[in-house]
């Protein structure tokens, strides 16, 4: 579920067949076998240096749209996520999907 309400006391209609929200099961098993844990970026000087490059790129992106607006609304966003890519461009996960193929409900 991605809703924003934005004001208490404002009623939410939703017409009838309409999908709310988008469930998926997840085994038991595997939300215990996680392993969180806080840890501050600089611990990982790497990943530091990943996500300065990313937001010095996201900030440049920005200013640029804001500059000269581009008329293709794709255009508005970098696409790295979709794309399954990091901000340099190199390719993250091996298995990267856009879209999910999952069986319809009975």
């Amino acid at each position: 579920m991605n809703w924003r309400f934005t004001r208490p006391g404002e009623w939410v209609r939703f017409d009838a067949q309409e999908p709310v929200a988008f469930f998926f099961p997840v085994e038991r098993q595997a939300l215990p076998a996680f392993e969180p844990k806080f840890a501050p970026l600089a611990s990982n000087p790497e990943l530091a240096a990943q996500f300065a490059f990313w937001n010095k790129a996201r900030n440049e992106f920005h200013a640029a749209v804001a500059a000269s607006p581009p008329t293709d609304p794709a255009d508005h966003w970098q696409k790295h996520y979709y794309r399954g890519t990091d901000a340099s461009g190199c390719p993250g996960a091996v298995d990267h999907q856009t879209k999910l193929r999952v069986r319809q409900w009975e």
